[in-house]
């Protein structure tokens, strides 16, 4: 994605994060259907709650919250979710 010059650091960490949760739940409807997507969505939430809370514990402004959770979902909760995705239909695959 291109950079645009005038959205902070923050606002196109929130798109990167935004466009990863869509993909994430094309891909979630796609292989399990609407009950996979409300599974990522719950898994989404109760992540980035966490996250949140240990940002905060961390002593970081509340300010940095939206971009902490941005980049929690980029590179961590994204990444495995679509790992555990192509793990389940290789595993579906396999199965007679």
């Amino acid at each position: 994605m291109p950079s645009t010059p005038y959205l902070s650091n923050s606002t196109t960490s929130e798109i990167q994060a935004w466009e990863a949760l869509k993909t994430l739940g094309d891909a979630a409807m796609a292989q399990g259907g609407l009950q996979a997507v409300f599974q990522m969505f719950v898994g989404t939430l109760t992540g980035a709650e966490e996250v949140a809370r240990a940002s905060e514990e961390a002593g970081h402004p509340q300010s940095m919250t939206p971009e902490v959770i941005a980049q929690w979902l980029t590179t961590d909760y994204v990444p495995g979710m679509q790992q555990a995705l192509a793990q389940g239909a290789a595993a579906e695959g396999t199965q007679p």
